[in-house]
């Protein structure tokens, strides 16, 4: 491109330097929230990565019922491919004051679970600590409620600590604590104690971090971690049976020598009742034979009788004494020696009713924050999936009849170019610096302000739930590549394509104006009454409107496109936000859960009696984890099992998506929930088959599909499941609800205490947790709302200024026949106005559209939200629309105001 080519062009960006910048803005503004929203998950995902690679979360936590020793985690460290090993302990304790909490205690570590400290410092001896930041004050102290248990109190060498710091744990990145049996059963907060001050001989858990550093979540980590689970099940069951046989040898060998020490006692007690009985034997021959001798001299020697007699009486009262001893010491003895036998037979047979003691090997994904940020970003992600392509295909609409219109508008100067002898690239040039130049700029702006501003605003609103971690910068240059290519298409492309149309005409064609579009009749003059009631300047818009056609799509479809934006913004906050409340008040609307466990054919009287104690009624069945077959592919669905649905509303309302109330199902029927029907193609009347772990398989047929909007839910009875699987099938689940004003926290400890109830989850905890999870998504919303507000804003002006550049010389006609200034603008603007109408229903139509289809992109594993756009959500849109075309107007009005009459009216030769 020549100099003065290059000069030219630069003088028509500053000459038209509006639409330039509409350019350059529309391209800043789609690329921005493409690749602001894009950027949002992983630069989320990379700096709750960095946070816990920083501190090394674990890999592994491993559990075990008899706890570790030093030497279990010394083999621990030694496995392969194993970066850290560290034993740990952990207590829940209750503490003292005029509000008593739960607190969850931690050992401190060296290298694994690091902690961020926020203020303070670090605890110097066993009476010290650090809270968790934000809970209590620095300097105060923790002390033990009486309530602890036993154990608790001689398990902490102190039961007061003074706080010297606070910190943030690697290991609670969110605001879940967990529950516990202690207390009110809530957790508060945590607290980190160096390892002297716990006073127990065995670690209650030992966390592995592996030799890794792959991102989470990330899929090389999770092929790193495949096949691990079973590999360090082995390893710790092995720890645990050296140790478990250790100590079974220990209790054999302390059972055996009791067991001799019992003989030997038995053996040295029985010789000394032996002599003592003998003894007395021996004594009473005596006093047999001197009763004897004292009988034979009676009338003899009579004073000699009776002095023998005293004496005789005195010998035998000893002799009764003693025996009255031997008795006594005798059946101490007996007693002594059948409790031991009884302790010692207890203590056998409790040895030989001892099991294996259980272990746990739990990976990250056990440990709530891990698992909850994972499902949360990822809603982001399931956004910026399609949502984002659909804004910028808008604006690469817009941008396209920008540019189009200019190349039509250059047609003469193209034309002289052309005579003048410049090359077709040449004056192709100058169009595609034009607008490659407005894409690069607008690129560049819209990439470096968009993935700079979403990921920090999204990441605000993420903090409420999650810790306030710095988000940094994250660039990806394959997004920027792809965000450029895009630009550069939707401009330089187009530019381009329309060069290529104009210069194949002549220098002398294109020189020459292109003839006026005819006017033609409109349907609505056929309609008589109407047509002739209308205003002379009502008629011409009405004309001027359907006689520029492709003004008329353009207009219709850009302001259409930003309606439907609108609309889906709106939807998609109608259908996600409150889908937890639908959930746990219409749908499962019993007040907890409880996970049982060693439920017999018989019922545990202790467990029926707490359950009656502590509830207002309560259902019992089997739940269980199944693989659905579907084709080639299986996927896990909860089964749930009851003996019987009568009364099954109270804890589980069983309807269909429209409200129908369903039949319970009968032998060898199911009912599934929708998400399933929806994802998976299971309908109604359709065979359904089911496999679990030990490839038992179950074969039923669906008989409805109910409204359920978290988890994958099938319903059918137990004596389906019995009788195909052919044996029993015990219960292990119930719904609970609880009495009238009870709390449930309380409740839930009180629960938790008996050891048939492995845990209990309070919906109305759920509910609030789902709850806040997507409220992440209300900034989402707003922002895609302000975008796609921006986007109709730039949209209405560049195709309203296009309008007006296109008839500059029929606008300057109307103002010299004497036209006022609101005239002139009502003629013009009006057209305005009527597209926009049009724009907004036919966006309102096509917003339904894209709506669903982005829900229908949005899939959430475990969710299933309900596709639904309130009234309210339609009005918002169609205002908005109407209020940037208002908007609009007053900078047209300027424009309009600003056309020179004579320099417009000047013939082209």
């Amino acid at each position: 491109m020549g100099s003065a080519v290059r000069k030219n062009a630069l003088r028509e960006i500053r000459s038209t330097f509006g639409r330039f910048f509409a350019i350059m803005a529309i391209i800043a503004l789609g690329v921005g929230f493409f690749t602001g929203v894009r950027i949002v998950t992983p630069a989320m995902v990379k700096t709750v990565d960095k946070f816990l690679d920083d501190n090394q979360l674990y890999d592994y936590r491993l559990l075990s019922s008899i706890g570790w020793e030093e030497d279990d985690v010394d083999d621990f460290r030694s496995r392969p491919e194993v970066r850290y090993a560290e034993g740990s302990y952990t207590l829940d304790i209750l503490t003292a004051g005029s509000s008593e909490y739960v607190l969850r205690a931690h050992s401190l570590t060296d290298n694994i679970n690091g902690i961020r400290l926020t203020a303070g410092r670090m605890p110097q001896n066993e009476n010290e600590c650090i809270i968790e930041d934000g809970k209590f004050t620095i300097g105060g102290t923790i002390a033990l409620a009486e309530d602890n248990s036993d154990t608790v109190k001689n398990e902490l060498k102190s039961h007061t600590f003074t706080i010297v710091g606070s910190a943030d744990s690697s290991m609670y990145i969110n605001f879940e604590r967990g529950t516990t049996s202690v207390g009110n059963g809530e957790v508060k907060a945590f607290v980190y104690l160096p390892k002297e001050a716990f006073d127990l001989e065995v670690y209650t858990e030992v966390f592995v971090r592996f030799d890794q550093d792959y991102e989470i979540y990330s899929d090389e980590y999770d092929t790193f971690m495949d096949g691990r689970d079973k590999q360090w099940e082995g390893f710790a069951r092995e720890r645990t049976d050296i140790r478990f046989d250790r100590l079974y040898s220990e209790a054999e060998d302390k059972l055996s020598d009791g067991r001799e020490e019992l003989e030997k006692n038995r053996a040295d007690g029985q010789v000394k009742l032996d002599k003592a009985k003998s003894d007395l034997d021996s004594g009473k021959a005596q006093l047999d034979e001197q009763l004897a001798q004292l009988e034979q001299i009676r009338d003899v020697a009579p004073q000699q009788y009776s002095a023998g007699m005293e004496q005789y009486n005195a010998a035998y009262a000893d002799y009764e004494k003693g025996l009255a001893d031997y008795e006594s010491s005798k059946a101490d003895f007996d007693k002594q020696i059948s409790d031991a036998e009884a302790e010692l037979k207890k203590g056998e047979n409790d040895l030989a009713a001892l099991k294996k003691p259980d272990i746990y090997v739990l990976d990250r994904n056990t440990n709530i924050g891990y698992a909850c940020f994972e499902s949360d970003s990822d809603i982001v992600a399931q956004v910026a999936r399609v949502f984002p392509i659909f804004f910028i295909l808008v604006a690469a609409l817009v941008c396209m009849t920008i540019m189009s219109r200019m190349v039509e508008e250059q047609r003469t100067q193209i034309g002289v170019l052309k005579a003048l002898g410049y090359s077709e690239g040449t004056v192709m040039g100058k169009f595609i610096f034009y607008s490659g130049l407005a894409a690069m700029i607008g690129c560049v702006l819209g990439y470096s302000l968009g993935t700079y501003i979403f990921p920090k605003i999204i990441w605000k609103t993420y903090t409420l739930m999650y810790l306030e971690l710095p988000i940094d910068y994250m660039f990806d240059s394959r997004l920027a590549l792809i965000a450029l290519a895009v630009s550069l298409i939707c401009s330089v492309g187009v530019t381009w394509f329309s060069c290529r149309v104009e210069l194949s005409e002549t220098a002398a064609s294109l020189m020459r104006p292109k003839a006026p579009k005819a006017g033609k009749r409109v349907l609505l003059e056929y309609v008589t009454p109407v047509w002739k009631r209308l205003k002379f300047l009502h008629k011409v818009s009405i004309r001027n409107i359907f006689r520029y056609k492709k003004r008329l799509f353009m207009m219709i479809l850009g302001i259409g496109g930003c309606t439907a934006l609108l609309v889906t913004g709106f939807g998609i906050k109608d259908s996600i936000a409150g889908f937890a409340d639908m959930q746990y008040d219409e749908i499962q609307v019993a007040d907890a859960s409880a996970n049982l466990r060693n439920i017999g054919t018989e019922f545990p009287e202790g467990l029926a009696d707490v359950l009656s104690e502590n509830t207002q009624n309560y259902t019992l069945l089997y739940t269980g984890a199944w693989d659905l077959l579907y084709g080639k592919k299986v996927k896990s669905v909860t089964v749930n099992a009851a003996d019987s649905f009568d009364g099954m509303d109270k804890y589980f309302d069983l309807h269909s998506v429209k409200g129908e109330k369903l039949a319970p199902p009968a032998e060898g029927e199911a009912i599934v929930s929708h998400s399933i029907a929806e994802r998976y193609g299971i309908k109604k009347g359709s065979m359904m088959k089911l496999r679990d772990e030990n490839m038992r398989e179950l074969n039923v047929k669906v008989t409805g599909v109910f409204e359920n909007h978290v988890y994958n839910v099938v319903f059918l009875s137990k004596s389906t499941m019995e009788q195909q699987l052919g044996e029993p099938v015990s219960v292990n689940y119930a719904f609970l609800n609880f009495k009238e004003g009870a709390d449930n926290y309380k409740t839930t400890a009180a629960l938790s205490k008996n050891g048939n109830i492995t845990a209990v989850m309070i919906f109305d905890d759920l509910k609030e947790r789902l709850g806040k999870m997507m409220s992440s998504l209300d900034y989402i919303v707003l922002i895609v709302i302000i975008c796609a507000a921006g986007l109709a804003f730039i949209v209405l002006y560049s195709l309203t200024n296009i309008n007006i550049t296109e008839r500059v010389r029929e606008i300057a006609t109307i103002k010299v026949l004497g036209f006022f200034r609101h005239e002139t603008s009502a003629y013009v603007l009006r057209e305005n106005l009527a597209l926009t109408a049009f724009g907004t229903v036919v966006g309102l139509g096509a917003g339904v559209l894209l709506h669903a289809f982005v829900m229908a992109q949005i899939r959430v594993d475990l969710v299933d939200f309900s596709v639904r756009i309130l009234p309210k959500s339609f009005l918002w849109s169609a205002l908005l629309t109407f209020l940037f075309n208002f908007i609009v107007d007053l900078f047209m009005v300027f424009k309009l105001e600003r056309i020179n009459m004579a320099e417009s009216l000047k013939s082209i030769e």
